[in-house]
């Protein structure tokens, strides 16, 4: 008994993870991103001696999931590896343009990365990553607890929308200095909700993922409905209108609208993009569906484009790409000439994590002279900085989970684990499409629960096997 109040004390502590995040402007500031990482080294402390100790069982969702973590640890290993000082004969190897650049130095402890003190950070961050997977293996080992996850994560995004919301709407918009921390409150309206992030583009990603896992929602509380007479039929619609199907309706109505204020033209494209897609796959490869989810479906993607889109700002967003000149894009396309120039000389090994705002400025020909801190496409910063050694394994995980969840459309699946499949296909998709024109992935906020997305249908593919009850 008591083991099992630790064990239940540990995954409140692991979702609750996912209601913080985003509160501290995406946890992107040094002292945020400190707070999750020390949060998760705690959190797998704590699961690890439990485990050693054998008050805690080893869960299949663990035990044969070995591949997916393999493949996130080796990038980390990468990230590590990075850093380490190596033999110049060696480094030629590896990465002939940073042995050039250490050799114009007296450097004799050369590394791949062109600042190892910068990547350790980043290995710091992405091994928190790589065991935020794993607890969620070992964490999420029931249906009961994915259900709850996923109720965690629409609460923190529910949140994130009523503040976008009410501070748009209010004109009040906060302004956060990223190197004072200084905060201020500007009373006008910006023109774009931002919620607790500092940018909107980037809200607009959180949304999209949290959206995704509320929609897989409620297809599990569509899912199997079959009625033996009229009476149950009524029960059904009244417990549809009054009970949790209607109240969760209303949250994703909410965070859609959030979503639509932000503006953010890529956001809300691939969110609708995904929804379509997703929607398509699922209705022709799961035969099982019942009529109340594909009508849930259908209906959902016209209400949420048509109706929602037209009061709150979706006609904006049109606009928005409308007016997007080749003049507004030209320090953008600028960027990414020079950086795909880096590209040529560091593909295999890449200029170690977190280093592109430093290496960027001796590639730089034309374009903005302002800082650049991040590629606005999260692929070209990740060959960059990775290289193809770094980014191959976590090409390799993301499609090895799609396809554990497109799989898992094709069979006969509890409603949980159906809904679930879903929202991972869907949430990563929308940001996979986001990804090619921002930074969504540099957040950590968005790093983290991107991670978890890819890690659901691994974590549905052993809870298949459990005995289950259906609810409504």
């Amino acid at each position: 008994m008591l083991n099992d109040k630790i064990h239940t004390v540990l995954f409140a502590a692991y979702a609750g993870l996912f209601f913080w995040l985003p509160i501290p402007l995406g946890s992107k500031y040094p002292w945020s991103i400190s707070v999750m990482e020390i949060w998760v080294y705690l959190l797998t402390i704590a699961v690890v001696w439990l485990l050693a100790s054998k008050r805690l069982p080893i869960p299949d969702t663990l035990k044969n999931n070995k591949t997916p973590l393999l493949l996130i640890s080796a990038a980390t290993l990468w990230i590590g590896f990075q850093c380490l000082p190596l033999p110049a004969s060696l480094l030629s190897f590896f990465s002939p343009a940073a042995a050039l650049i250490h050799s114009t130095v007296t450097n004799p402890g050369a590394s791949i990365s062109l600042d190892a003190s910068i990547t350790s950070l980043q290995l710091q961050k992405s091994l928190a990553l790589t065991l935020l997977v794993a607890l969620t293996l070992i964490l999420v080992h029931s249906r009961q607890r994915l259900q709850w996850l996923a109720y965690v994560i629409i609460a923190s995004a529910f949140i994130q929308a009523l503040a976008a919301i009410t501070l748009e709407l209010s004109g009040i918009q906060y302004n956060i200095d990223q190197y004072t921390y200084s905060s201020n409150a500007i009373i006008h309206s910006g023109g774009r909700a931002t919620g607790f992030y500092s940018n909107p583009d980037h809200l607009a990603g959180w949304l999209e993922m949290a959206l995704a896992i509320g929609v897989g929602l409620l297809i599990s509380m569509l899912h199997r409905m079959h009625f033996s007479n009229w009476q149950q039929r009524i029960r059904h619609y009244a417990q549809t209108l009054l009970g949790p199907k209607a109240r969760l309706r209303i949250i994703l109505i909410i965070l859609c609208i959030a979503l639509v204020m932000t503006h953010s033209r890529m956001g809300n494209s691939a969110f609708f993009i995904s929804l379509m897609v997703s929607g398509i796959l699922f209705l022709i490869l799961s035969r099982h569906a019942s009529k109340s989810v594909s009508i849930f479906i259908i209906s959902l993607i016209i209400l949420d484009i048509v109706i929602i889109g037209s009061w709150f700002g979706f006609q904006k967003v049109v606009q928005r790409v409308e007016q997007t000149t080749m003049e507004a894009e030209a320090s953008r396309g600028d960027v990414y000439v020079d950086s795909y120039a880096m590209i040529d000389s560091f593909k295999l090994s890449g200029i170690g994590a977190g280093n592109y705002f430093s290496a960027f400025p001796g590639y730089k020909q034309d374009g903005p002279n302002y800082y650049i801190d991040h590629v606005h496409n999260d692929y070209l910063e990740l060959v960059l900085e990775l290289g193809l050694l770094g980014t191959i394994p976590l090409a390799l995980l993301v499609l090895l989970s799609l396809a554990y969840a497109i799989r898992a459309l094709k069979q006969r699946r509890s409603g949980l684990i159906l809904g679930m499949n879903f929202a991972a296909i869907m949430g990563t998709t929308s940001i996979l499409i986001h990804s090619s024109v921002d930074f969504n992935l540099q957040v950590p906020a968005n790093a983290a629960l991107f991670t978890t997305l890819i890690a659901i249908p691994f974590v549905c593919h052993q809870l298949k096997h459990q005995p289950h009850h259906h609810t409504t």
